[in-house]
């Protein structure tokens, strides 16, 4: 064979020989599970927790793990909480209608309304710490909702004893 014809053969060969051996190993059904080699369970016995008492009390007791807010019931407490969210947004009407409004009104006039749900989680003390906006198909303002989204948490309501997380909707302007 010529000398300039020697690389690429050897490459087209050594190519068919790993995709044959990729295609055979493929085709093999898994190993079954046998017992793991001894360095394996020496390795595995090495990282086990040590025995715990049985008279031990549980590690939740010590730490108890975060609670997550309690889903949005229409509870008295969700309603409370959600008149006192609206008081508030509709407290902060002007600003929303001045910065964020007006400038996406004066680059289109349509559409004249846009319907944004507010998704509001407020701590245990009342203060909003998370938000999220959502506008409603057929009344949307993407750049008005952009805005609102872009205007600091800061919401508060009276203190609620827990995490609640309510929806609010608002019609704007």
């Amino acid at each position: 064979m010529q000398k300039e014809l020697m690389t690429p053969a050897a490459i087209l060969l050594g190519s068919l020989f790993i995709a044959v051996g990729l295609y055979l190993g493929l085709q093999r059904p898994a190993p079954s599970a046998g017992p793991p080699p001894a360095s394996v369970e020496a390795a595995a016995g090495s990282m086990r927790a040590p025995p715990v008492p049985a008279d031990a009390p549980s590690p939740s007791r010590h730490h108890p793990a975060p609670t997550a807010a309690p889903p949005a019931q229409p509870g008295a407490l969700y309603k409370r909480v959600q008149a006192d969210a609206i008081r508030a947004l509709e407290a902060r009407r002007p600003l929303f209608v001045k910065q964020c409004w007006e400038p996406s009104l004066r680059k289109s006039p349509a559409p004249a309304r846009a319907k944004y749900l507010f998704n509001m989680t407020f701590d245990e003390s009342g203060k909003e710490i998370a938000r999220g906006i959502s506008e409603v198909r057929g009344m949307e303002r993407p750049d008005a909702a952009q805005c609102l989204r872009l205007i600091p948490l800061g919401i508060g309501v009276p203190p609620p004893g827990t995490r609640v997380a309510v929806e609010v909707e608002m019609i704007l302007p």
